[in-house]
């Protein structure tokens, strides 16, 4: 078996176990609401996104595409990059609102919400930022697969690292406080490497090294009438790992289909004050 299809295979059993995994954590949803009935909400909220996250991922762990060069690992319509594109708005809507969804719970527990200290104040409104920011993404993702304009894919992705800057000084300044119960402990701590880890990469490799470098490239491209036809139904079949992208094709996509979603298993587990 060729290494593309080891690595290929292996992702798509993890995707499985996590799926099986987030199914049955969905199942238990009913015990736990008749439980904790004040934060029934909450509970179904954050399983019924993990579910709508970790589903896609296991889409998209099957039939594995890339947005810029429309690269696709079968080929059938099921692996169209704009349709993969179409799964994966409601992944990452449903990523980052698990994450805001537990910061703004932690914040009415620990007392920020009710704070008049302004620094205070202002931390309680970065989930918002967040959400916003991917929000604002999403439409850039798909003009960007319709033109091709690597621009477009840059602003995405510089969204995306706003949206962590926006809530990594509430991740850690919450990790510092004292008395955070052990539940909300493991999330910020969870929150504060991938915070961390997540913006370097961002940042200081694919920012400037995967999108900005190829910008130049859009100046005097034309937009083809039938551009949006083509986003769908042209693409290319490869499974040529340095057409990818190389190592950065590997990090990216093994991490979004292991690491993404066992943070999402973790958030289902729904963090809270009394644990």
């Amino acid at each position: 078996m060729s290494w593309d299809n080891i690595w290929w295979t292996i992702m798509v059993c993890i995707s499985a176990v996590n799926l099986i995994l987030a199914w049955l954590m969905f199942a238990k949803s009913m015990k736990m609401n008749q439980a904790e009935p004040e934060n029934s909400r909450y509970f179904l909220l954050l399983r019924i996104m993990g579910v709508v996250f970790v589903s896609v991922a296991m889409y998209r762990s099957i039939f594995v595409s890339s947005y810029p060069d429309r690269l696709t690992w079968f080929d059938t319509i099921f692996n169209s990059p704009f349709v993969v594109r179409c799964l994966a708005t409601f992944a990452e809507l449903a990523f980052i609102g698990m994450i805001s969804a537990v910061l703004l719970k932690l914040c009415k527990d620990i007392g920020l919400k009710d704070s008049n200290v302004k620094f205070k104040s202002l931390l309680i409104k970065t989930p918002y930022i967040a959400i916003g920011c991917i929000f604002i993404a999403q439409p850039l993702a798909f003009l960007g697969l319709t033109t091709q304009y690597t621009t477009l894919f840059a602003i995405e992705e510089a969204f995306w690292a706003l949206a962590f800057i926006s809530i990594t000084p509430l991740v850690f300044y919450a990790l510092k406080r004292d008395g955070i119960k052990a539940g909300y402990k493991l999330f910020l701590t969870v929150m504060a490497v991938w915070c961390t880890g997540y913006l370097i990469f961002q940042c200081f490799f694919a920012l400037p090294f995967m999108y900005f470098t190829d910008m130049a490239q859009d100046i005097g491209r034309v937009i083809p009438q039938n551009s949006l036809r083509t986003a769908i139904f042209d693409y290319n079949v490869t499974r040529d790992f340095d057409t990818w992208g190389g190592i950065g094709f590997i990090i990216w996509h093994s991490g979004y289909f292991s690491l993404c979603s066992w943070m999402s298993l973790l958030f289902m587990s729904a963090p809270r004050k009394h644990k």
